[in-house]
């Protein structure tokens, strides 16, 4: 997995991520929460920060993906699929006539 790609794809998003996500996400100053408890991953600038119970457990950014606490790492790798993979399709289920 190229990280790096994966760091570009999601800052360059957080826009569109805040409209998705507006159940799970706040905005607090520049940086972007989404709640997701017990962990809460908090999007700025220049990393992405995954904080399992208050406590920093992973940090992606231009070096790639640091993991800290490997309790997390799965659900960290899985996250960061999601918040960068926007390019797919809402369907909607058309009424029978």
């Amino acid at each position: 997995m190229d990280w790096n790609e994966v760091y570009e794809r999601i800052i360059s998003s957080r826009k569109a991520l805040k409209g998705l996500l507006r159940d799970k996400a706040i905005e607090r100053g520049d940086i972007l929460i989404i709640q997701d408890p017990p962990m809460e991953i908090e999007i700025k600038d220049n990393e992405i920060r995954f904080m399992l119970e208050g406590e920093l457990s992973a940090i992606l950014d231009e070096g790639g993906l640091t993991i800290l606490d490997d309790v997390i790492e799965e659900e960290v790798k899985y996250w960061c699929i999601a918040l960068s993979s926007l390019g797919f399709k809402r369907y909607r289920i058309k009424d029978s006539p």
